[in-house]
């Protein structure tokens, strides 16, 4: 491109100021404070060197870091010895360092310390008082700005996990004049909405841009929470006096969204696994229950061995008893008969009165010797069915003894065949014990007690 001879190019006049100061700052020593300091994969680490009134970009390449007595950290003072040049695509001076002279920490980094110090000494940071997450968080408070890439990963994280989740933003400064009293405020807002966690979080930056987290006011509202707070303050490297306090810290916004929120879908499976262990359980108990049922309706069938022939005589008593009264019904009846053909033969009025009072009072009596009758047979009835009630099994449990059974569901007669530490189930009258053996005792073959 033809610029005109007194009209300079962008790059002309670029390569001049970039002549002029490397011609009149050939080696320069500078005194400030490391601030914004990052390292990336190239290696080479990239500051800016500050002090009250003014700041300048630069740059310690990786050939030169070997020289270095420590890494260069946010926040230290240091003495820089380099040259001064040009970076012409960003058209910015910058100081390409040599060799860094350490003396002693940055204003902001000897305030963090302090401050950090002094809420350790009044019980800030006690593991004690952390409280621990819900198992199923669903209710989330946000504290970040609305516009930062912080709450964009965050959401990201959420939107991924596929669980129902209600998170509420509560959007404040995170850097400048006036943040750490937003923050402040807003944790002790957040408790009006009742969520489950409170979550504080920003992207990285430096100590500058950190410290509304560092301010005091933030650090007693974290503490005075009584909401579990969980911080994703900067980058992984970073720490703030809040990450101190909270109840749990997480290296960035997107390992606090990660940590905060359940995995839906490994929710799901581990559900899964949990309802396909209880349907195996819930078998194999019904299974168990019900070989215990045959068992018990096996030994019951004995039982009715043993008292059918009381039954078998009260049946047959019983049926002797229907025909008896059957036969005395018919005789009745025929001799009714006889007596109503001989009255409608002679037809003496008399005479059929009188027998009809005499039958009236036969079937009285008839009607007293049956009920006399089925009172006997009652009573022997009872009788039979108490003596069965007395030798059955769950009458004898009623009185007080038990069923002892082992881990293997077998039947405990013998003190010997349990160790003390074993499991035992007990049936009773009503219900079942699971107990365990402290202690045992018995005779041995001699005839004396043993225990252990």
């Amino acid at each position: 491109m033809m610029i005109g001879k007194d009209i300079k190019s962008v790059s002309e006049l670029t390569r001049d100021i970039t002549s002029l100061l490397e011609g009149s700052f050939r080696f320069v020593r500078v005194a400030g404070e490391i601030s914004g300091i990052r390292r990336p994969f190239s290696g080479h680490y990239y500051f800016v060197l500050k002090d009250d009134q003014a700041q300048i970009r630069a740059v310690l390449f990786k050939t030169q870091q070997a020289y270095l007595a420590q890494p260069p950290r946010d926040g230290q003072q240091v003495i820089c010895d380099g040259r001064i040049t040009v970076y012409g695509p960003r058209g910015e001076y910058q100081i390409i360092v040599d060799t860094i002279d350490f003396h002693g920490s940055g204003r902001l980094q000897i305030a963090f310390e302090q401050l950090k110090q002094r809420l350790k000494e009044q019980g800030y940071f006690a593991p004690e008082r952390k409280r621990s997450l819900p198992a199923i968080v669903s209710r989330i408070v946000l504290i970040t700005s609305p516009s930062g890439a912080a709450v964009h990963d965050f959401l990201t994280i959420c939107r991924k996990r596929r669980i129902a989740l209600q998170v509420q933003l509560l959007p404040v400064r995170v850097q400048g004049e006036g943040a750490a009293r937003e923050i402040s405020s807003a944790i002790r807002r957040a408790h009006d909405l009742r969520p489950d966690v409170i979550v504080l979080c920003r992207g990285g930056g430096s100590i500058e841009d950190l410290w509304a987290f560092n301010e005091e006011e933030v650090a007693r509202a974290v503490y005075q929470a009584t909401i579990p707070v969980v911080t994703g303050v900067g980058h992984e490297t970073d720490f703030t006096i809040a990450d101190f306090c909270a109840d749990i810290r997480a290296a960035t916004p997107t390992a606090a969204a990660e940590l905060v929120v359940a995995d839906g879908v490994a929710l799901g499976q581990r559900l899964a696994a949990l309802r396909q262990r209880l349907w195996r359980s819930m078998t194999w108990y019904l299974d168990s229950f019900l070989h215990r049922l045959d068992r018990v309706n096996r030994c019951l069938a004995g039982f009715e061995t043993v008292f059918g022939h009381p039954s078998l005589r009260l049946d047959q008593c019983f049926s002797r008893l229907l025909a008896a009264m059957s036969w005395r019904l018919e005789r009745y009846q025929h001799h009714g008969s006889t007596l109503a053909n001989r009255l409608r033969s002679s037809s003496p009025e008399q005479l059929v009165n009188r027998f009809q009072i005499r039958i009236e009072g036969q079937e009285k009596r008839l009607q007293r010797a049956t009920i006399q009758t089925l009172n006997d047979k009652t009573q022997q009835l009872q009788k039979a069915a108490a003596v069965l009630d007395s030798l059955s099994p769950l009458a004898t449990l009623a009185r007080g003894y038990a069923v002892v059974l082992d881990r293997r569901q077998r039947l405990v007669s013998d003190y010997a065949q349990v160790e003390p530490g074993d499991p035992l189930s007990v049936r009773l009258h009503r219900g079942r014990l699971q107990c365990r053996v402290t202690h045992r005792s018995g005779s041995d073959e001699e005839g004396e007690e043993t225990s252990d």
